[in-house]
């Protein structure tokens, strides 16, 4: 009972970063945004309308599994009626799964990347945008994350990805545990996720040299300096 219990946090807490992730906080003009390449199309694309329907679907998963725990703690006659309605007929089929390392290591990984992006976009204030734009009065921001490496958002975006598919696509996983994937529709809906979730993470990998090359373009011998002190781009000693 207490391990169910201490399953809801944590799953709320893989949501929650991801929600946070995922949400764009400032939205440039169409004059800012820079748009030159199928790429940057792509992104885009994403960030209209890959970015909604990806929440939409962790969020699903994750209430999905949440209420199954819940379901097993209580007699489903005493839940909602609209939870009996939506879930009971499957309740049987499917079935409820213990905290493992994977789970654990994944809920750390996709948090912990949600933390970090959150503090890029604190860092970086209305000059962080999912577009790639040249804004009004930009500033080159040099401090918390971006002393670190050179695009720490994308850092981000990266072990999100990983500790998504550490949480939710290990073999002990609920995903592939608990019969849910058998359910009509849902394998198909879950493997169109993933696929726009690794094609925006391998674009915005291929955008970088774009990006460096706007913003050296707009900062010069600033951009230069700074590029000398932060040598890297992703991952510190690495690359």
């Amino acid at each position: 009972m207490k391990m169910s219990l201490l399953k809801i946090p944590l799953i709320l807490s893989s949501a929650i970063a991801v929600h946070v992730a995922l949400t764009p906080p400032h939205a440039p003009s169409k004059s800012e945004v820079v748009h030159d390449t199928f790429n940057e199309w792509v992104i885009i694309q994403h960030v209209r309308y890959g970015l909604p329907i990806a929440k939409i679907v962790y969020w699903g998963v994750s209430l999905a599994e949440i209420a199954l725990t819940v379901s097993r703690m209580t007699d489903p006659k005493t839940l909602p009626s609209v939870i009996q309605n939506t879930i009971g007929p499957f309740l049987p089929r499917i079935q409820d799964v213990p905290i493992t390392r994977p789970f654990i290591l994944g809920t750390a990984l996709v948090a912990t990347a949600g933390y970090l992006r959150w503090s890029c976009f604190r860092t970086l204030g209305r000059f962080f945008t999912f577009e790639l734009a040249a804004r009004k009065g930009h500033q080159l921001v040099t401090s918390g994350p971006y002393s670190v490496v050179r695009h720490p958002s994308y850092s981000a975006a990266i072990l999100q990805y990983i500790g998504v598919v550490v949480l939710h696509g290990s073999a002990t996983s609920w995903l592939r545990q608990s019969g849910v994937l058998d359910l009509p529709g849902v394998k198909p809906v879950l493997l169109v996720w993933l696929l726009e979730r690794t094609v925006t993470v391998i674009s915005l990998v291929r955008r970088i040299n774009q990006e460096e090359e706007v913003v050296k373009s707009m900062f010069g011998d600033e951009w230069r300096r700074w590029a000398k002190v932060v040598r890297y781009r992703l991952i510190p000693g690495i690359y």
